[in-house]
């Protein structure tokens, strides 16, 4: 063993135990989890899976997922620490195998991030990338990228909390700027509404999802929460169940304003007018299970007419 890899190993098993005794079982393995995990994106990056223009090992005498994962903070006292050599080579094992035969699998990239397929600790996921923009400040491109994560990952978070079907949110890191989701099987609304207008609409099913979609954006709103992109590419819709599922809270913000809540709704109905006209008006719909679910439609929907005006004054004037 290289004596940088000794030395690293060493430091990484000195740290502070009275931490890690103090601390569940069950929250040392998540601790290990998430960090053996970080150590994986660190090494698919090093192999130019996963773009960046990042270092992830500082000396070449160190086993690239070694130096990861001591780079990562496997000694710092705020975690647990290493309780054997034994332990910590067989989980770097079993997660450099991981990463040779689960590569990052590109799904799409938008203006903002880059989406990936990936595997989480064996479970399947997707991976959300938010990648540098060349024409900031870097220092003003780092905060900005930072204060979005952290904002998406707080949304989607609270957004569970109000009762509404989100992917479950596996790790933030805050070093690559990534977010690792629960891989979430089913076609998106858009799919769906479009296999609508070229078959036929099946009036129930119809009903079923436009009666989840007005619930889950009644929840949000009522709980002070934005999505800010409302479309119907970012609803699926879990095969088997047939649940609606809300993504990308990459937008999303907190507010009470009925303002803000009618803006919301207008990106929603847009999204529907310009896409799937041939579905008939699944707005009214939605807005019919937004009533019921929403304590406060009333200011929300008075608002949304005021709104509706102003848009369509913008498109006659061009």
């Amino acid at each position: 063993m290289p004596p940088s890899c000794t030395a690293s190993c060493q430091s990484v098993k000195t740290g502070p135990d009275q931490t890690a005794r103090s601390q569940p079982k069950a929250k040392l393995r998540r601790i290990w989890i998430l960090q053996v995990h970080h150590a994986l994106l660190m090494l698919q990056r090093a192999n130019h899976q996963l773009p960046s223009e990042r270092p992830c090992c500082s000396s070449p005498a160190v086993p690239p997922l070694l130096a990861a994962a001591v780079t990562v903070g496997l000694r710092s006292p705020s975690t647990a620490t290493v309780t054997s050599f034994f332990e910590f080579s067989t989980i770097m094992e079993e997660t450099e195998a991981c990463a040779n035969h689960s590569p990052l699998v590109l799904l799409k990239q938008g203006a903002e991030a880059r989406v990936f397929e990936s595997n989480f600790v064996g479970r399947r996921s997707v991976i959300k990338e938010r990648f540098s923009k060349k024409y900031r400040h870097p220092t003003l491109d780092i905060k900005l990228t930072l204060r979005r994560l952290n904002a998406e990952a707080r949304c989607m978070t609270k957004a569970r909390k109000l009762g509404v079907c989100t992917p479950a949110l596996y790790a933030v890191d805050t070093v690559l700027n990534t977010l690792t989701f629960e891989y979430v099987e089913g076609p998106s609304l858009k799919e769906v509404l479009l296999e609508f207008g070229l078959k036929g609409v099946v009036e129930e099913r119809l009903d079923d999802i436009a009666s989840q979609v007005g619930d889950a954006i009644g929840k949000l709103h009522d709980g002070g929460l934005i999505h800010g992109d409302l479309t119907t590419s970012n609803m699926l819709l879990k095969s088997g169940t047939n649940q609606l599922v809300l993504i990308d809270f990459g937008l999303s913000f907190t507010s009470t304003l009925p303002e803000d809540k009618a803006v919301d709704l207008y990106v929603l109905e847009r999204a529907l007018l310009s896409m799937h006209s041939s579905c008939g008006n699944v707005m009214d719909r939605i807005l019919a299970a937004y009533r019921k679910s929403s304590k406060q439609w009333s200011s929300t929907l008075n608002k949304l007419a005021q709104v509706r005006q102003r848009g369509r004054k913008r498109t006659m004037v061009g």
